[in-house]
């Protein structure tokens, strides 16, 4: 009865998460298609990253982050989605400023806006393949964030998500002014 529980649960997080998620992946490609081939590449008037460079560093992140989504995992100790919450406050609070890993920074450019769509397009099918097929409520053992410190793949989920939706918020502020 437990297991039947637990896997209703379990879809049902499935498919909350699978909807922020691809809406979040549409938003994020439709906001880079506003872009043309010129603007992608233009530093917005008060400095900071090109839109190609957003969409490079959005790419790397959830590439990096898919391993270590199809890795080994533990049973979870406690409830699942306990840091969703802390994850989603800290990434959405848009005045807030981040230093990004090394790892995981945009190159200079040029970017080609096409070629970098199609990197999002597979990585977004890399993750929702994930997302209907991993235990979400396991543990990812191959990666512990200081901050957070271990997650679980729903959490990491919806830290793709949400880190996303940040730089979606940056794109749109990038694109304003052209």
């Amino acid at each position: 009865m437990e297991n039947q529980i637990t896997t209703t649960l379990q879809t049902d997080a499935r498919i909350n998460l699978l909807a922020v998620f691809e809406d979040t992946a549409s938003n994020l490609l439709s906001t880079i298609a506003l872009f043309n081939e010129q603007q992608i590449n233009i530093v917005p008037p008060h400095g900071g990253w090109t839109a190609g460079q957003i969409a490079e560093h959005v790419f790397k992140s959830a590439l990096q982050l898919v391993p270590v989504l199809n890795s080994a995992d533990k049973a979870a100790k406690r409830d699942p989605a306990e840091k969703v919450k802390m994850i989603k406050d800290l990434f959405l609070d848009f005045e807030a400023k981040f230093k990004s890993a090394s790892n995981i920074l945009p190159s200079d450019g040029p970017h080609n806006k096409s070629e970098l769509i199609e990197l999002l397009q597979t990585v977004i099918i890399q993750v929702k393949e994930v997302i209907n097929s991993k235990d979400l409520y396991a543990i990812s053992t191959d990666l512990v964030v200081p901050f957070f410190g271990e997650l679980t793949r729903l959490e990491w989920l919806y830290l793709i998500c949400y880190h996303t939706q940040k730089h979606i918020h940056q794109l749109k502020n990038v694109g304003q002014p052209l």
